[in-house]
């Protein structure tokens, strides 16, 4: 965070290169470089006598070159530390990064959104402004970054594919069992023990139970029959196929079906 000495205090974004923050902060003067605001080249800032040589801290303004190319501009001229602030974008956070080898960067450097960079603008303006660059209490920033790249992003990609996983094996689960409404057109008739013709089945080949006069049975369009209950719970929970044939009892193919033709 940076504090000022009436006790302001303005959220930052440390940067994800350069050295990181003592516990004891980074004291200095917050001076605009009014030679180039933007920090995108070295300048000469002109330093009233009570400011030290060391003790300056760069505030530019976001656009034109690379985060790391300001801060290695700014570290070139003087400054202890840098705050890149955002003039444009209301509300928006980002992290500084910067490709390739920043050993060089000597000096920590921080981003400001717009509101906190245009507060400290209009002080800055007056003249230099006392601050002090503190290292936040609970987590940096880069580190909150990080963990949603590499932790929290994977897990909820994994929910959401394990989600689609699961819609996907309820609709295959419901296109392979029978609707109630189709169970209920099948015929029913009821066993009469004294019209059985040749090689008919007398026990139901669920439940294996012999047939008892005047027995519900379901006829299926393969011709082949079982106790109402017994195939009506098969076909509405297990499949929607014949339990002796595997002949569908709609029109079209059943799903497994399909899939063994397609073998």
């Amino acid at each position: 965070s940076v504090e000022q000495t009436n006790n302001m205090t303005y959220a930052d974004h440390a940067a994800a290169f350069g050295p990181r923050l003592s516990e004891k902060g980074k004291l200095g003067f917050l001076i605009e470089p009014e030679q180039d605001p933007t920090g995108c080249s070295p300048v000469v800032v002109e330093k009233p006598p009570f400011l030290q040589e060391d003790s300056w801290i760069a505030l530019v303004r976001r656009g034109d070159c690379s985060f790391i190319t300001k801060v290695r501009s700014m570290q070139k001229s003087g400054a202890t530390a840098v705050v890149v602030g955002d003039p444009d974008h209301p509300g928006r956070w980002i992290t500084m990064y910067a490709p390739g080898d920043t050993s060089d960067v000597l000096i920590p450097s921080v981003f400001l959104a717009q509101e906190e960079y245009l507060s400290l603008l209009s002080l800055a303006r007056t003249g230099p402004i006392p601050i002090r660059l503190e290292l936040d209490d609970f987590i940096s920033w880069p580190l909150i970054d990080v963990l949603i790249i590499v932790v929290i992003s994977p897990t909820i990609l994994l929910v959401l594919i394990y989600i689609s996983w699961r819609i996907r094996q309820r609709q295959k689960r419901r296109a392979e069992l029978a609707d109630v409404k189709t169970v209920n057109k099948l015929t029913i008739k009821k066993f009469n023990r004294q019209k059985i013709r040749e090689n008919e089945r007398e026990e139901c080949a669920i439940c294996l139970e012999d047939y008892m006069e005047a027995d519900s049975l379901r006829v299926l369009p393969c011709q082949h029959d079982f106790h109402a209950q017994c195939v009506d719970a098969w076909l509405t929970t297990q499949k929607k196929f014949c339990p002796i044939c595997k002949a569908c009892i709609e029109r079209l193919p059943c799903p497994q079906q399909q899939h063994e033709r397609g073998m």
